[in-house]
């Protein structure tokens, strides 16, 4: 009898933990078949250079989004997307509705909307995505189409190969770049350079020779090709100087030439040695006190195969072509790159969908800081000879600092949440100007 009352004590309790399981087990399901009959989550792109009509759809792993351009569907969306370079001060969804997230996608340098830089702008923002690693969806890597386009061969041209050309110089410099007016003062810096070494330029900017014709028509907007990189990759070294120096900012100036065998003469970034492939992957103009005492160590490396080919590493050491661990570690990690050609790759479709996943999942309350997107309010430039300074940094240097007022008259708006026009902000912001008041205005 004992026994038979133990066996059925079990079983009851058997069955009250069954009964548990399914009721959880239930609830679940419910909840599940409940998110999927929901509306899908809704973003609006706030935009006027979107003129056409855009409303899709999109799947973004287990989530379904709604994005559009239609600012008539504001009152249903989660989060409000804005890119930088299309950004108007005056043009901003005021008053803000409480649920809502705003996100901000600037893969540029703040050359053509420099009020992004600042806090005061910065603040406002809860999802970003630029070049800094501090974003919450970051770019930094995203000129870098793989890990194998570095160890690759393909346009790889040995020393020997490099020195065989009797028509180039020794010390062959390549210089391609079709921006004349930036922010690190790269024109004047390639001019200092030219007084010591020859170089050929083939951009609009300090143009001495012509590609070839086939190459002329539209190589902007093809500068992986593989006829550009394999007439390139004849050269020794090349010119890779940033329009801005911002910490994470890297393009292909600096990619492209490790990609091709060739070493980069290198300005911008000043984290850029966190990026590298190597230890030594690249000659950096900051080494060097003048472009003079740049062009004897050019000189020195042309005229040595084994110093020469120490830059080179990425392509030679098969063992362990690149020793940067974080560099590794990005390039599994990262969500963008200019390499996929898969569906849904583009920059904004990544984009859309990691906002659509940051609305559902992550707290409103987390909001960007000045690290987001962290570019010095003083132009920085290349050191040329005799300490000169640049032609243009003084524009470049009231360009940054209207930025930061804007940036500060726009804090003072948003923090009002009510709705302004452009007439509106010009009319304060050339008031405060005018009376030089942009640093004392209120933040509060």
């Amino acid at each position: 009898m004992r026994l038979a009352r133990r066996y059925g004590i079990a079983l009851v309790a058997l069955l009250l933990v069954w009964a548990t399981v399914l009721f959880f087990c239930s609830e679940k399901i419910i909840n599940y078949d409940n998110t999927k009959s929901r509306s899908p989550v809704e973003l609006v792109w706030w935009s006027k250079h979107m003129s056409w009509n855009y409303d899709e759809q999109r799947q973004c792993g287990i989530h379904t989004c709604r994005i559009s351009n239609k600012r008539s569907r504001l009152p249903m969306a989660r989060g409000v997307l804005f890119y930088g370079s299309n950004i108007k001060p005056g043009d901003f969804p005021l008053p803000r509705i409480k649920h809502q997230i705003w996100a901000l996608l600037h893969e540029e340098s703040p050359r053509n909307t420099p009020l992004i830089s600042n806090d005061e702008f910065l603040r406002h923002f809860h999802f970003t995505s630029t070049f800094s690693r501090y974003s919450n969806f970051p770019l930094t890597t995203q000129y870098l189409p793989s890990g194998e386009a570095l160890t690759s061969k393909d346009y790889y041209v040995p020393f020997s190969g490099k020195s065989n050309f009797g028509y180039r110089p020794v010390t062959s410099v390549v210089f391609l770049q079709s921006d004349c007016d930036t922010m690190s003062g790269r024109e004047d810096y390639v001019k200092e350079l030219m007084k010591h070494v020859p170089i050929d330029s083939f951009g609009s900017c300090l143009r001495n020779r012509d590609l070839p014709e086939s190459l002329q028509k539209d190589y902007l907007n093809n500068l992986y090709s593989p006829e550009l990189l394999r007439f390139l990759s004849e050269y020794k070294f090349m010119i890779a100087i940033e329009n801005a120096a911002c910490p994470d900012y890297i393009t292909e100036k600096f990619w492209r030439p490790l990609i091709m065998g060739v070493i980069p003469i290198y300005f911008g970034s000043p984290t850029i040695k966190d990026w590298q492939p190597n230890s030594k992957s690249a000659i950096f103009v900051n080494d060097f006190h003048n472009p003079q005492e740049l062009v004897k160590y050019l000189n020195k490396l042309a005229g040595n195969q084994q110093l020469y080919d120490s830059y080179r590493q990425h392509k030679l050491n098969l063992r362990n072509p690149i020793s940067n661990q974080n560099l590794l570690h990005n390039l599994v990690t990262r969500q963008y790159h200019i390499g996929d050609s898969s569906s849904g790759a583009s920059l904004f479709e990544k984009f859309e969908c990691a906002v659509c996943y940051h609305v559902i999942n992550t707290a409103r309350n987390v909001k960007a800081d000045s690290r987001h997107y962290n570019c010095p309010l003083e132009p920085v430039y290349a050191q040329l000879e005799g300490q000169e300074i640049p032609q243009n940094v003084a524009d470049w240097r009231s360009m940054m600092e209207v930025g930061q007022c804007q940036a500060k008259l726009l804090d003072e708006f948003f923090r009002r949440n009510l709705s302004f026009t452009d007439a509106e902000f010009d009319a304060e912001l050339n008031r405060r100007m005018e009376a030089n008041s942009c640093n004392n205005s209120s933040n509060t």
